[in-house]
Order: structure tokens, then sequence, then C-alpha cells
């Protein structure tokens, strides 16, 4: 029997992401050429360094490693319970492979840039596993994967994000007034 899903899926799904990631990370290397002498070199040299190095937060590096428990448990599960899903122990095996190496590129993630292409790959690795369907939705594969590691990355990407927004507020380059509303702000 063939399999219904492609052995090494979630690594394929990674490296096509890797590489557009790699095009536009040239793009962004042509645009610096172009502002190389002036204030915005420096701007985004603050802002590449904390993304580096000051996320993720605290809180969103504990939801990383609970994601990569959870991802960790379904490669176990599956390997239990394969035949409610409709798999063969071929397809089961590796899928289970696919969510081991998943929790080892969560581990690995340091910026909110790697973790949102996290985000897509598993996004897209649900699309094509999704033909493994449990006659309840409480122990679906897409259940799962969506509540436990889909959720999980989102609120470590919302944290961070709101992170930065706070820096952002603290920069001099940004005058607030706080008791003037946005829109007052651009009037003046």
């Amino acid at each position: 029997m063939i399999p219904r899903i492609e052995i090494n899926v979630l690594e394929n799904i990674f490296n096509l992401l890797y590489e557009e990631d790699r095009r536009k990370h040239e793009l962004k290397l042509q645009e610096l050429m172009i502002i190389a002498n002036s204030n915005l070199r420096d701007q985004l040299a603050i802002h590449l360094m904390v993304d580096r190095f000051l996320a993720p937060v605290e809180q969103a590096e504990f939801l990383i490693q609970d994601t990569a428990k959870h991802a960790q448990f379904l490669a176990e599960a599956i390997g239990y319970y394969y035949s409610d899903h409709g798999m063969t122990q071929a397809e089961a095996k590796a899928i289970s492979k696919q969510f081991r190496m998943l929790a080892i590129k969560l581990t690995e993630g340091s910026s909110l840039h790697e973790l949102k292409i996290i985000y897509k790959a598993v996004t897209n690795f649900l699309d094509e596993i999704s033909v493994f369907k449990h006659r309840e939705i409480k122990y679906s594969i897409e259940h799962e994967v969506r509540t436990g590691i889909l959720d999980r990355l989102n609120g470590c990407i919302a944290n961070h994000e709101n992170f930065q927004r706070r820096i952002d507020l603290l920069d001099d380059g940004h005058n607030i007034r706080l008791n003037e509303s946005p829109r007052d702000q651009h009037n003046n």
C-alpha cells in the first residue's frame, strides 16, 4: 500500500519556508545596502538585536517548551492509536517522526522570526495530515495540533510582538504624549 503522506513532509515544508526566508533575507540585505549611510541603519540594527537577544520572553519560553512536549506526546499517541485515525503503521511511524522533529525545531527556535516560520510549517503540515480523521473531534490530530501547538505558538508570537511594541514606545524616536490620543498627536 502506498502511504498517503510523504515520509518527510514536514521537513520538506521547512525547507520550502527556509528557501522563501532566504530570498526575503537577500532582499532585506539589498535594502540595507541602500540605507547603509542613513539613520535608518541604526534603528534597524537595534530592531534586529532586540528580536534576536530579548525574545522570546520568559513566559513565551515556557510555552515553547510546553509546546515541544505536546509534539512529543502526539508522536507517542499516534504510534498507539494510528488505526483509530485511519493510518497504517508505516504512516503513523512517519508522522510520529515528523512530530519529534517538530519538537526539536521548537526548542531550537530563538527568535520571533523562527517561531513564525515554525507556525507556518505546522499549519501547512496539518493541512497535509488532515486526511487522517478520528470519529470524535476531541481525539482528532487536527484538534490536538491546533490547541496544543498552534494556539500556544500564536500566544508566544503575540507576547513577543506586544513586548516589541513596548520597546518601540520607549524608543526616543517616538515622542508620545500620554494625555493625547494618537489622532491628536498626528495632528500636532
